[in-house]
């Protein structure tokens, strides 16, 4: 795969694993308040993967350096740089940028992270962004903020500067009729009284922070903009902090640190951080074409994913793409076949894993079974039309 395809691929995967956002699922939240020339800012990530990172790029030929924070893919999913610009994306239902025609193109990775180097206000941020062709963002909002307290609301072809006391940002945009009880519950708080203080701000992210099946808030963090200063906590334990000096951390190099590393007392982080890795192990081995046993493996798998305290969809999610690497990069559709089961053993009742394996079962030329699943979409599913298609063209092939 081309370095082009490579990162459209990570940006693809970033944008469908929080599709469910919109129902309050996977989400996030922000929260900024300025208050006598002071800039704080707050960040809940909300997420299933606890493999997170906090991580450092020194600023090279005369560009800033950052603190990014994610996960173990590192595609930064916000971050500070040293002159206290802060951002982060927020998952969103769908609206097309159309301003493209003419535009640079850049890769997503790429350009925010060139922003990270070289914009300290943003106004800057906005007018680099209106260079390039962002339809990358289809799904997804951006908020800047510097240490000014003004901030960039990139929302489609919008680019909006405001210059409020204080906002709050989940995963609705302001002017969709959606409820959010984050965005609600920050709001209430910030209209009765605010004050810009990293004490008051994890008050806030702490009362809006989940706790889920599927994990709920991972990592937040408060951004001190005009010091310089990040205050990072993990698994909604706001009572204990590590504290990074931007500057003085910057010194000692690039480097990546393990988020749960750092909090080695946070017991629930730890108990979860231990079963979806033990579960995300046993699908990966799945895959193995070394296993000896594939029926004991799957089925003690599908066990564990049924027993687990954790929700099942984390592991769908993650068989699901284990299914697509082996129908579309690595083909093996006995393997694709095996996840493409397990997904339907999973979540019996959605009509797209039946066709799913029927198409693989069909490209597997094990026709009769392709009908049979193809027959199961179609029930469940009668507007599914192609499937009604393959349907029809598997009966005149068997009947042959």
């Amino acid at each position: 795969m081309s370095k082009s395809g490579k990162y459209s691929t990570i940006l693809i995967f970033l944008l469908t694993i929080t599709i469910f956002i919109t129902n309050d699922s996977f989400s996030c939240s922000m929260v900024k308040v300025t208050k006598k020339g002071i800039t704080i800012v707050g960040n809940n990530e909300d997420q299933s993967n606890p493999n997170t990172r906090i991580w450092f790029e020194t600023g090279k030929n005369g560009n800033y350096g950052v603190l990014y924070v994610g996960f173990d893919n590192l595609f930064p999913q916000g971050g500070m740089n040293e002159a206290g610009l802060v951002y982060d994306g927020f998952t969103q239902s769908n609206r097309a940028v159309i301003d493209t025609v003419g535009k640079l193109k850049m890769l997503s990775l790429d350009l925010q992270k060139k922003i990270m180097r070289e914009c300290e206000t943003v106004e800057q941020v906005k007018f680099l962004l209106s260079k390039y062709n962002i339809s990358f963002l289809s799904s997804a909002v951006l908020r800047y903020v510097d240490k000014t307290g003004k901030y960039l609301y990139v929302d489609g072809d919008s680019l909006i500067i405001g210059n409020n006391n204080y906002f709050v940002q989940t995963n609705v945009r302001p002017y969709e009729n959606k409820k959010c009880w984050r965005l609600d519950k920050a709001k209430r708080i910030l209209d009765n009284s605010y004050d810009a203080s990293v004490n008051f701000i994890k008050m806030v992210m702490d009362s809006i922070h989940q706790e889920t099946k599927w994990g709920g808030t991972l990592y937040s963090t408060v951004y001190d903009l005009n010091n310089g200063i990040v205050h990072l906590y993990h698994f909604y334990d706001y009572d204990t902090e590590v504290v990074f000096n931007l500057k003085e951390e910057l010194k000692k190099g690039d480097r990546v640190l393990n988020i749960p590393e750092l909090f080695p007392n946070n017991i629930k982080g730890k108990r979860y951080f231990n079963e979806y890795n033990r579960i995300v192990t046993q699908i990966k081995q799945l895959g193995d074409s070394s296993i000896t046993n594939v029926n004991e493996s799957y089925n003690t798998l599908k066990k564990d994913i049924a027993n687990s305290f954790i929700d099942s969809y984390p592991f769908y999610y993650k068989i699901s793409k284990n299914a697509e690497f082996y129908l579309t990069e690595k083909v093996n559709y006995l393997r694709a076949i095996l996840f493409l089961k397990l997904m339907g053993d999973i979540y019996p009742n959605d009509w797209q894993d039946y066709h799913k394996l029927a198409e693989a079962y069909f490209k597997n030329q094990q026709y009769e079974l392709a009908l049979d699943n193809y027959l199961h979409s179609v029930e469940k599913n009668p507007k599914n039309i192609s499937g009604k298609d393959q349907v029809d063209l598997i009966k005149k092939m068997l009947n042959k």
